[in-house]
């Protein structure tokens, strides 16, 4: 071997033990390393990966929306921000309350909610810090969540109502669930922090169908409680609510309110083949997302001071006399049971005389002598209070109940009264008093003991169109789909009625004339006005004829209604109206039943034969 070989080998020998140094030396402090690792310092990490964990969350279903029968949206779902603390993962909660307290404005009554909230659930439960975060708060919040262990941005889906009110009595709307709630459905959807249910209206009836069902995912979470990978399985996603549709149609119910402006009360359309309501209106009405979003205490005051009470379904619940309307049903139990030939006329003198109470005639000076027909046309009182002894209040409860009154109708909403078709039994069992002839007077005209909801004079004015069937008011497509019962009216006396309702509207000095009709060409309506009394007129008050019903405070004044139907040939759809305070006489009501007609005629093409074409194949 050379010199420079041998060189060069020496050279290569102490390089290979220089890096052999080296290695050893690093696989020594790797060694080191390890051992301190995994044996020294193994109970510390093991407790760190612990807390990268594995947990299963419940997945919360869309809830189904509520559509009109066009399939326009009563109520949907929108994008919900919010923010939820798990308590079991904070470590100082007074102190994160405080800070969040800074960022999101709570107030003193929000912390406390949130504490009680806290310890009123176990620790592993989620609680709602705040909802209905606007994007810039909500941006904010997740660049800090590293500052807030265990508190928790969610996007989820809130409920709103694209109408603003418009259907918020028949809708209603949703709320966080209460004690008594969590108690009585143990559903584990009422537990998430942000999940609401069905107070009011359709969402509470049909809450159960709306809601769906919870699925689970499973995720895996890091020490500070946020989710850094999900595991998404089909078999446990959540089934989602379903959609409800309803009868009505948005574009007549627009139109009833725009009609109704600032008066109050109701006002129903009913189809008079199928029952379906096509608007039933309760005014004013209230905005339901006020109540989803978070009502103020000022907004509640609002509400509950306004005198014209917005928030009463005054359709469904609201008890009035239905006046003059109810002299159809005394005419119908006079002819079914053969007590008045309607030839046969009765001399009106503007009153009665009964012992020691005398009975008035609205119109002064008397109508004179008036057969049914006239009687009927002109709203003759005395007429009827005449007919009345003649048929016995027995007869006219009867034809009352056949008719709608007194009844309680299963359209998919709670709340509804079934006001009062008063009868002596009725009278003895409420008020421990025996019914007089007096009692049946006022019964007569629809006044006294007799109360009804809009709806019923709904029902009872689409009974009389249709004629044959034992309507039911229907408001859910789908439901109530049962064959009606028979009215088992003679038909000639439906027909006689039908003419004298036909009176009332189309001819000279019919309450409800009006020379151009429906202005539909030869389209006729067919009615009956009445004025419901909020208070006795004092014989005073005759005598000076000072009394004036628009001179009285808005409470003291008298109700107006009006029930019709058209066209009077081939009938299509029914009409009550009451204007709550309206003022003596039916012109208000008159005048929004008669254009909420109109509208219903031509939406649903007639005459011109162009029907806005349903959403849904049970449309008739």
């Amino acid at each position: 071997m050379s010199d420079n070989e041998r060189h060069n080998q020496v050279s290569i020998n102490r390089r290979a033990a220089l890096l052999g140094s080296l290695g050893a030396g690093v696989f020594g402090v790797l060694s080191s390393r390890l051992y301190y690792l995994q044996i020294l310092k193994a109970e510390d990490y093991r407790a760190l990966s612990d807390d990268n964990r594995f947990n299963f969350n419940i997945t919360i279903p869309s809830r189904g929306r509520i559509l009109d029968r066009y399939g326009n949206e009563l109520a949907i779902n929108s994008q919900n921000f919010s923010l939820v603390l798990i308590p079991e993962r904070v470590k100082d909660i007074e102190a994160t309350l405080l800070k969040l307290k800074k960022i999101l404005s709570l107030s003193t009554s929000n912390i406390t909610r949130i504490k009680k909230n806290i310890s009123k659930h176990a620790s592993f439960v989620p609680v709602l810090i705040k909802e209905n975060l606007d994007w810039g708060t909500f941006s904010k919040l997740n660049f800090k969540t590293p500052d807030f262990p265990g508190v928790i941005p969610q996007v989820g889906l809130g409920r709103s109502y694209p109408n603003d009110g418009l259907f918020s009595h028949t809708i209603g709307y949703v709320g966080s669930p209460s004690p008594i709630d969590l108690e009585d459905d143990k559903d584990p959807l009422l537990k998430q922090p942000s999940f609401k249910i069905g107070k009011t209206g359709i969402e509470s009836s049909a809450d159960k169908l709306l809601r769906g069902s919870s699925g689970k995912l499973k995720v895996e979470v890091n020490a500070s409680g946020r989710t850094v990978r999900e595991f998404p399985n089909s078999n446990d996603a959540p089934i989602n609510g379903q959609d409800i549709w309803l009868t009505l149609d948005s574009e007549l119910q627009k139109k009833a309110a725009e009609l109704f402006g600032n008066d109050s009360g109701g006002i129903v359309v009913m189809d008079v083949l199928t029952g379906e309501i096509r608007t039933m209106l309760s005014m004013p009405t209230f905005n339901g997302n006020l109540f989803v979003s978070g009502i103020t205490q000022k907004q509640m005051d609002e509400l509950n001071n306004d005198e014209r009470r917005p928030q009463y379904n005054k359709v469904l619940a609201g008890g009035y006399p239905p006046a003059s309307t109810f002299k159809m049903v005394v005419m119908l139990a006079a002819l079914e049971g053969g007590f008045m030939n309607p030839k046969d006329k009765i001399t009106c003198r503007q009153k009665v005389n009964l012992g020691n109470r005398t009975f008035h005639c609205w119109k002064r000076g008397g109508h004179g002598p008036v057969n049914m027909r006239e009687a009927l046309k002109n709203s003759c009182d005395v007429y009827f209070y005449e007919l009345s002894q003649k048929v016995g209040i027995e007869n006219i409860a009867s034809m009352g109940r056949r008719l709608g009154f007194g009844e309680k109708f299963n359209i998919g909403l709670n709340g509804l009264k079934s006001g009062i078709m008063p009868d002596p039994k009725w009278k003895k069992l409420k008020l421990g008093n025996s019914w007089k002839v007096g009692d049946t007077l006022n019964a007569s005209i629809g006044q006294g003991f007799v109360l009804s909801t809009p709806l019923q004079m709904a029902v009872m004015v689409a009974r009389l169109a249709n004629g044959k069937d034992s309507l039911t008011p229907n408001l859910i497509i789908g439901q109530n789909l049962l064959k009606f019962k028979s009215l088992d009216i003679d038909s000639s006396h439906i027909a006689f009625v039908q003419k004298s309702m036909l009176a009332v509207c189309e001819e000279p000095g019919g309450t409800a004339y009006k020379k151009y009709g429906l202005d539909l060409g030869q389209l006729q309506i067919a009615g009956k006005t009445g004025t419901g009394q909020v208070r006795g007129i004092s014989e005073k008050e005759r005598r000076s004829k000072l009394r004036r019903d628009e001179d009285l405070p808005w409470k003291l004044r008298d109700h107006n209604v009006f029930v019709g139907y058209a066209p009077f040939k081939k009938p299509r759809f029914a009409v009550s109206c009451l204007v709550e305070h309206g003022g003596t006489g039916s012109k208000r009501a008159i005048e929004i039943s008669r254009n909420i007609l109109k509208t219903a005629l031509i939406r649903d093409g007639i005459p011109e034969g162009k029907k806005i074409k349903s959403a849904v194949a049970t449309d008739v």
